[in-house]
């Protein structure tokens, strides 16, 4: 029997969460509905769009998007929001700060002319082709993601470990389990596992990110840095990366032209590096 399911799940990814104005929230409730938009020609019912609240990381609405583009998100409390657009395997294609008011009509959502293409196919290494998860090792992994998206971090923990238990090398479960130890604040034991996940995968761009963001929080800024780099010759293109490597080599005014050159890279894309990035020139 196949492990396959019709929609592979999506691997957690990372960012470098810096400080955002806060914003009063009200307990009122509301649906939005919006459309992602694309010059190229790729299949838009092919991507996962997500919506965390800034000020409350557990509050995470995640939707399918249909074939014509458009998507309705159920629910969701007014206030100030990451949106993310992935593919199915959780290539990040977009990312941006949305603000969700009563007056919030049709959200449109344009993708980047030069987005990840959901089909294009990745690398796997020799380790994972020898040993494919479980079927239950993947339900696991399935059922994890459920629990992080009602907040219910503890318990997603719980089924990773399941996971990793009955799949031993299943790297996409380390890769999501130190995500989430991430978010309870224990950094030593995501940089752990994360370590599993590349001995396992290889290295990735994306791996790296999360192992340079965790790094960063470790204050072990040396060895960040190197994660950083080493995602950005990966994939040079990496926001994540950029904005980790730039953030850390502003602190030093050696560094500091370089840092200047990643935050712009970051800033195409990520918000909050054109935030750092603006304080960083009103300093100099």
């Amino acid at each position: 029997m196949s492990n396959r399911c019709p929609r592979p799940l999506a691997a957690l990814v990372a960012i470098v969460c810096l400080v955002f104005p806060s914003w009063s929230q009200s307990s009122e409730r509301s649906t939005i509905r919006g459309e992602l938009r694309s010059d190229a020609p790729v299949s838009l019912h092919e991507y996962w769009l997500e919506l965390t609240d800034v000020n409350h990381s557990d509050d995470v609405h995640r939707v399918d998007v249909q074939f014509d583009g458009s998507f309705q998100v159920r629910d969701i409390r007014f206030g100030v929001y990451t949106l993310r657009v992935t593919t199915l395997d959780g290539g990040l294609v977009h990312q941006e700060l949305v603000t969700v008011t009563p007056q919030t009509g049709i959200l449109t959502v344009r993708l980047p002319e030069l987005a990840r293409k959901p089909s294009a196919p990745g690398t796997i290494s020799v380790t994972q082709l020898r040993h494919p998860p479980a079927r239950k090792a993947f339900q696991a992994v399935v059922s994890a993601q459920r629990f992080s998206e009602s907040g219910q971090t503890e318990k997603a923990v719980e089924e990773l470990e399941k996971a990793i238990r009955i799949s031993p090398e299943y790297a996409d479960a380390y890769n999501n389990l130190a995500v989430q130890y991430m978010r309870m604040g224990r950094f030593a034991e995501s940089c752990g596992e994360l370590a599993r996940a590349i001995a396992i995968a290889g290295p990735s761009s994306v791996l790296h990110s999360n192992l340079a963001y965790a790094q960063l929080q470790l204050k072990r800024l040396p060895e960040a840095i190197a994660s950083a780099r080493a995602a950005l010759r990966m994939d040079s293109s990496s926001p994540q990366a950029h904005l980790i490597l730039g953030s850390i080599l502003a602190a030093d005014l050696r560094t500091r032209a370089e840092s200047i050159a990643h935050l712009e890279r970051a800033a195409e894309i990520l918000p909050s590096a054109r935030a750092t990035l603006e304080k960083l020139r009103s300093v100099r």
